[in-house]
C-alpha cells in the first residue's frame, strides 16, 4: 500500500515565504551599504571617514504615515523632555560703567532703555532688597496667565489674612468683581485685600478644584508666582505672599524686578490699569467705589507729576523704604526706572524724575535729536 502524500499547511508556507523575503531584503541592504562604503573608500583612500552614531542627540521623527500630518522639515524636532525652558523676557546686563553718572540717596536703583536693551544706570541692582507692594506687578501678571477675561472673583475668607492697617481697596466678603476691576483694585489703591481675593480665586483655578482651603489656594498662587519669576530669569527673588506685606522670606533685586516688569508690560490690561490716575468702579455684585492711583508721577495735579510717565507701581513698608517702579515714554523710547529703599517719599519721587530726565537726555544725545 502506497503512503498518501502529506498536504502542506498553506499558513506555514506563507510564513516561510515571508522569512525568505525578509532575508533577501536584509542581504540587498547590506550589499548596497557595503558597496557604497567601498566606493567612498576607493574615491580617496587617504581620507579617513569614521562612522559615528551620536546616540545621545539622536531623535526618532515620526513619519507622515504615522501621524497623518505632513512633517515640517524646516524645523528641528526636539522631544518634550529634551526641551530647555529659557527666560521669556529680555535679560538686561549689568556692567561697570553707565551713561548716567549721578549720586542717589536711595539704596537701590536701575534705569533701562527698552528699545536699546541697555541699562543706563544701576546702583546695588543685584543686591537683595524688599519689594513691598511692587510685588503686585507679578501678582497681576500671574492672574492674567491663569484666567480668561470673563473670569469673576468672589471675596471670601482669604480676606482674614490681610493686615487691616495695610493699603486696601475696601473689598468685603461676598463682593464679586470682574477681571478689569480686580486689576484696578490691585494696581491703583494697591489693595492687599484685592490681592488676596485674586490669589485665592486663581489658586483654586490652578489647583483645579474649589475644595481647597483659602490658605492652600493662596499658597498655590504664590508657588505659581515663584515659578513664573524663575522662568523670567529672576534668580535672586522669592515671594511669600501676593501683596508684598513684609516677610523676611519675601525679597528680590531691582534687576529682577526689571525683568518682572518687562513681562507684565506685555499684558495690555496691566499696562492700561497702571496708567489710570483714578477709577470709579462698579462691582458685579453692585457695590460702587472710587480709587486713586498711588503713583504721583501720573497725576497732573500732583507736585510730582512727570508728563512722560505712564505707570507703573509703588510700594512702601518700614523694611523696604519707599519704592517705585516707573515707566515713561519719549523720543519713541520706553524707559523703566526702579528706585527702592528711599528714606522718604519725596526722595523717591525726586530721584525717579531726575533719573528719567537723565535717561531721555542720554537717548536724545545718542539719537542726535
Amino acid at each position: 500500500m502506497s503512503k498518501k502524500k502529506r498536504r502542506k499547511d498553506p499558513y506555514e508556507m506563507r510564513k516561510k515565504r515571508k522569512r525568505r523575503a525578509a532575508l533577501i531584503r536584509v542581504f540587498l541592504v547590506l550589499a548596497l551599504v557595503g558597496g557604497t562604503v567601498f566606493g567612498l573608500v576607493q574615491i580617496n583612500k587617504s581620507i579617513e571617514v569614521p562612522l559615528v552614531v551620536d546616540a545621545e542627540n539622536y531623535y526618532c521623527v515620526a513619519t507622515e504615515e504615522e501621524t497623518g500630518e505632513p512633517l515640517d522639515e524646516t524645523e528641528e524636532y526636539i522631544p518634550a523632555d529634551a526641551q530647555v525652558q529659557k527666560p521669556i523676557v529680555a535679560q538686561p546686563k549689568l556692567r561697570r560703567e553707565y551713561p548716567i553718572d549721578t549720586v542717589l540717596q536711595s539704596e537701590y536703583a536701575i534705569v533701562y532703555d527698552v528699545q536699546a536693551d541697555e541699562v543706563l544706570f544701576a546702583k546695588n541692582a543685584d543686591q537683595k532688597c524688599y519689594p513691598a507692594s511692587t510685588t503686585k506687578i507679578l501678582t497681576s501678571a500671574v492672574i492674567l496667565d491663569n484666567v480668561d477675561e470673563d473670569f469673576t472673583f468672589t471675596a471670601g475668607d482669604e480676606l482674614d489674612f490681610v493686615n487691616p492697617e495695610s493699603s486696601l481697596a475696601y473689598i468685603e466678603k461676598g463682593n464679586v468683581l470682574n477681571l478689569e476691576t480686580t486689576l484696578d483694585a490691585i494696581m491703583l489703591p494697591s489693595g492687599n485685600d484685592a490681592s488676596y481675593m485674586a490669589a485665592a480665586n486663581v489658586g483654586r483655578e490652578i489647583a483645579g478644584t474649589d475644595g481647597i482651603t483659602p490658605e492652600n489656594a493662596v499658597k498655590t498662587f504664590v508657588d505659581e508666582m515663584n515659578r513664573t519669576a524663575a522662568l523670567l530669569g529672576a534668580e535672586n527673588t522669592h515671594f511669600a505672599n501676593p501683596d508684598g506685606f513684609h516677610d523676611d522670606d519675601h525679597y528680590t533685586t531691582v534687576l529682577d524686578m526689571l525683568k518682572i516688569t518687562l513681562y507684565a508690560r506685555k499684558k495690555p490690561l496691566i499696562v492700561a490699569s497702571a496708567a489710570k490716575p483714578s477709577e470709579y468702579a462698579v462691582f458685579e455684585s453692585g457695590e460702587q467705589i472710587s480709587w486713586n492711583n498711588s503713583n504721583k508721577l501720573i497725576h497732573e495735579d500732583s507736585g510730582c507729576y512727570y508728563m512722560y510717565a505712564n505707570g507703573f507701581k509703588t510700594g512702601m513698608t518700614d523694611q523696604s523704604g519707599y519704592c517705585v517702579v516707573a515707566t515713561a515714554r519719549r523720543f519713541d523710547h520706553d524707559v523703566i526706572c526702579i528706585v527702592f529703599g528711599a528714606s522718604a517719599s519725596d526722595i523717591r519721587w525726586n530721584e525717579t524724575i531726575s533719573l528719567l530726565d537723565s535717561a531721555f537726555a542720554e537717548i536724545r544725545s545718542r539719537e542726535g535729536l
